[in-house]
């Protein structure tokens, strides 16, 4: 016994940036930012909290699952910023959404709601849990210098989520680690007035070696596929759909180049929504799964990677009507 996806739900802000937008502020252009990442626009947060895209993406998985908040028996949300450090994001979710179940936060970076589905794993097969919902919001917007378009042309905000079961489903999974703190690196506030801190703050805004991240990236995900296929128990030409994270279409490209996987195979929704860390993928199943793409039986393999360094894959069997 171990768990399926039972819903999924989605919520990105309003605001839509585009690449020509950018270049009234940046030395950039729709083609520089097009070619090299295969991104043309995201979602920025403007007015809307961080918590508000949650609660509804959480909402709408759980409608879609046809369970109640008072039916989960755990909640984890993967996001590297809410919008407060207390209470978790996963709290104030379940005060929405009228649960009591043990709620709290993690931080895995990009591979945060891969996981989150372990865990969720890990508490299905101890009996502890029947019902889980996992959330990923992401305000990346907030994070990033907007002065370097090395990286703020990548990022966009969102949430998704996903509602898992008891039952049939996960056919396997692997996480890694890497550990490096400087490849790529968001700094916390050192604070606000303590008179005894001597440590100088760092600039608050993301910083990341493209080249190491590239390198990491595609070896990682590469690794982490053949891994995931291995305890499975089947090939990669044996999966159905790829959900890779989406942080730039060359590194999703070299990292399947390998096993000559069929393009149409493989979803991506980069184009439209940027790099938003981990619910990057949460997004992608939601979006995918509510054109109807998937039929009851198909294999999806999730796969990314990010800061840590970490990484992994997990494979699942659709057995959602």
């Amino acid at each position: 016994m171990s768990f399926y996806v039972a819903g999924t739900g989605s919520a990105l802000p309003e605001k839509v940036v585009t690449n020509n937008d950018l270049t009234e502020f940046l030395d950039t252009s729709d083609e520089w930012i097009r070619t090299r990442t295969g991104i043309e626009r995201r979602h920025v947060l403007t007015s809307e909290r961080l918590d508000d895209l949650a609660i509804r993406s959480a909402k709408t998985a759980l409608q879609d699952a046809g369970v109640s908040g008072e039916e989960l028996d755990l909640i984890m949300c993967a996001t590297m910023r809410a919008d407060t450090f207390t209470p978790s994001l996963a709290c104030t979710v379940a005060e929405a959404i009228g649960s009591t179940a043990p709620a709290f936060d993690l931080n895995a970076a990009c591979v945060g709601v891969l996981y989150a589905m372990e865990i969720a794993d890990s508490f299905i097969v101890a009996g502890k849990a029947k019902n889980v919902l996992i959330v990923s919001a992401e305000a990346m917007s907030k994070l990033v210098d907007w002065t370097d378009r090395s990286t703020c042309v990548l990022f966009g905000d969102g949430a998704g989520a996903m509602v898992v079961r008891a039952g049939e489903g996960r056919l396997s999974g692997v996480l890694s680690t890497k550990p490096d703190s400087h490849v790529i690196r968001m700094p916390n506030i050192e604070g606000l007035n303590s008179p005894y801190n001597k440590i100088a703050q760092e600039p608050l805004a993301m910083h990341m070696d493209g080249g190491e991240v590239y390198k990491f990236a595609v070896n990682a995900m590469g690794r982490n596929i053949e891994e995931a296929c291995t305890r499975a128990g089947i090939g990669p030409a044996d999966v159905d759909w790829y959900l890779p994270h989406q942080a730039n279409l060359r590194i999703i490209d070299a990292s399947l180049k390998k096993f000559k996987i069929d393009k149409s195979k493989v979803l991506t929704n980069i184009a439209d929504c940027g790099n938003m860390s981990a619910t990057s993928v949460m997004v992608l199943l939601d979006q995918f799964a509510k054109k109807g793409t998937f039929k009851k039986g198909d294999k999806l393999l999730f796969v990314a990677f990010g800061g840590g360094l970490t990484s992994g894959a997990v494979i699942i069997t659709w057995n959602k009507e």
